[in-house]
């Protein structure tokens, strides 16, 4: 079997255009950073954290979130306790949200 120069350059070319726009496809499908992670995250927390509880446990004399860290471990303890289908990102933008309206940490 002879395959020449031309072909297999061609099926290079063909491919490497091929994988780029799929990698142009995956980042208008959500792959990129979020515009404003706080609104997304106000948005979830609205969609999913009422089910469980009020505004009440944020702002109590006795809450036991002291750190950044501590809110995202509870956010995550959350997120896995009530099977809420969020990415980490998702997560993380809950905790934005949650630190600029609550906690200012």
């Amino acid at each position: 079997m002879n395959i020449s120069i031309s072909t297999t350059f061609n099926a290079i070319l063909f491919l490497s255009a091929a994988c780029m726009s799929n990698i142009s496809f995956a980042n208008d499908m959500g792959e990129e950073p979020l515009d404003d992670p706080v609104a997304h995250g106000e948005e979830a927390h609205k969609n999913h954290c009422y089910k469980c509880h009020s505004d009440d446990v944020y702002t109590r004399d006795n809450r036991f979130v002291k750190s950044i860290d501590a809110l995202s471990q509870q956010v995550v303890r959350c997120k896995e306790g009530s099977n809420v289908p969020w990415f980490d990102e998702d997560a993380d933008a809950v905790v934005q949200f949650l630190n600029k309206k609550y906690y200012r940490f």
